[in-house]
């Protein structure tokens, strides 16, 4: 049985009604850096995310995904470990959800927040449309995006192209598996997670001015 709410949050200029289980404040408090990965990321991409991630996972921000890509399963599971805030962003009902065990032991230390636009009555992803609606709810929710890995002219690149209020906050890992990316953001290393938090709460300061 969902124990799921109802509000309506200012995203952006417009307020959306969204459905949601655990802390919301660690999306309206904290600086929220969202994590989008494309799939099948080769093996040097995904040790260098993890130095990034490592360094990130005990800070007092808010990390926040669709966690579905195995590069972005992998982060979610290390995050876990730590005491950072993790929300994670659905493309259908809260009910419906698969990660209600990991959930559970974020929820514990109110570190930890599902949401979504869509009511419990919506338990499966009704094609990619859906999926769009999700990102686009995370991309707008979001003070910054990091991408540790993208496949050029895929889904996630086809998301952000053209999208000037995501290009403008989004990172992508700074290494060689990542360069056919044409988009015009700007990079961060493995081993400059503190630039990436400075950026998040900078963003944040704007946001809640």
């Amino acid at each position: 049985m969902s124990n799921s709410k109802r509000t309506i949050l200012q995203i952006g200029d417009e307020k959306t009604a969204v459905f949601y289980e655990g802390n919301l404040d660690i999306l309206r408090d904290y600086p929220v850096i969202g994590v989008l990965a494309s799939g099948k990321a080769p093996g040097p991409v995904v040790w260098e995310s993890y130095q990034v991630f490592y360094a990130l996972r005990d800070e007092k921000i808010t990390l926040a995904g669709a966690w579905h890509s195995p590069l972005e399963k992998g982060i979610l599971d290390a995050l876990i470990e730590g005491s950072v805030n993790v929300a994670f962003f659905l493309a259908k009902g809260l009910k419906a959800s698969g990660f209600q065990q990991k959930f559970k032991l974020l929820d514990k230390a109110s570190r930890g927040l599902m949401i979504t636009p869509f009511s419990d009555d919506v338990t499966r992803i009704m094609g990619t449309e859906a999926t769009r609606l999700r990102n686009e709810f995370l991309a707008a929710s979001l003070d910054v995006l990091f991408i540790p890995y993208i496949k050029p002219k895929g889904k996630l690149f086809k998301l952000i192209k053209g999208n000037d209020s995501i290009l403008n906050k989004t990172f992508i890992l700074n290494h060689p598996e990542n360069d056919a990316c044409s988009l015009n953001v700007r990079r961060i290393g493995s081993s400059d997670a503190s630039a990436l938090i400075r950026h998040s709460h900078e963003a944040c300061q704007r946001r809640r001015a």
